[in-house]
Formats: structure tokens, sequence, C-alpha cells
């Protein structure tokens, strides 16, 4: 009974069914490409949070490689320090009271034996590293 109420309008009916299916599956086509995407979007935000952690890692490892290298140096420093220290500091206590340069600029022989001193100390330095 409806269907022959209806019969006049079956072409109409059946478009607007047509026009409801394609709509539909428009609509899902759209919800699974965005999930797609969503996917798609994510990977690659992990993969660029792991290439950032890699590398976030091999900057740290530099940084302690090259926090110990210059641990080591101030090491070496320190003992080069206490070593020559000394040294320096009686060659120039005795360069003060060393008596004036003469007019012509010559230095005297206290003065080149404290240069000499000096450079054998840090020849000795030198040859202990």
């Amino acid at each position: 009974m409806i269907a022959a109420a209806l019969a006049p309008y079956k072409l109409q009916l059946t478009i607007g069914a047509g026009a409801v299916a394609a709509i539909l599956c428009f609509g899902a086509g759209w919800a699974v490409n965005g999930w797609r995407l969503g996917t798609d979007v994510a990977n690659l935000r992990a993969e660029r949070a792991q290439e950032q952690a890699a590398q976030a890692a091999a900057a740290a490892s530099t940084l302690q490689a090259d926090a110990a290298a210059i641990h080591q140096a101030a090491t070496e420093y320190a003992g080069i320090q206490s070593t020559l220290a000394p040294k320096i500091a009686a060659l120039t206590k005795e360069l003060r009271n060393a008596p004036r340069l003469p007019v012509d600029c010559r230095p005297d022989d206290v003065r080149v034996r404290n240069l000499d001193a000096a450079i054998d100390a840090a020849n000795q330095v030198a040859a202990a590293r």
C-alpha cells in the first residue's frame, strides 16, 4: 500500500537514496582518510622525537668527553703550575733584587743566568709532559 502510493515518486526516491548513500560514503571516506593522515602525522612526530633524542644523546656524549678533556688539561696545568710556580717566583724575586740595567741596555750576568734558569725550568716541564 505504501509502495503503491510512492510509485509515482520512485525515481525521486531512488535519486534521493543514492544521494544519501553517496553522502554517507563520502563522509566515511573523509573520516577514514582523516584517521590515516592522523596516523601518518603521529608517525612523523614519533620519528622526529627519536631523531631529537639521538641528537641529544650525541650532544651529551660529546659534552661529557669535552668535560673529561678539560678536567685532564686542568689537572696537567695544576701539576705544571705547582712545579713551575716556585721556580718562577724565585727567579722573579731575584730579578727584582738585581741592579738596574746599564745605560747601553746589555743584560748583566745575573739576568742572563736567571733567564737561562727560567728556560731550563720551562724545558723540564715540557719534557715531563
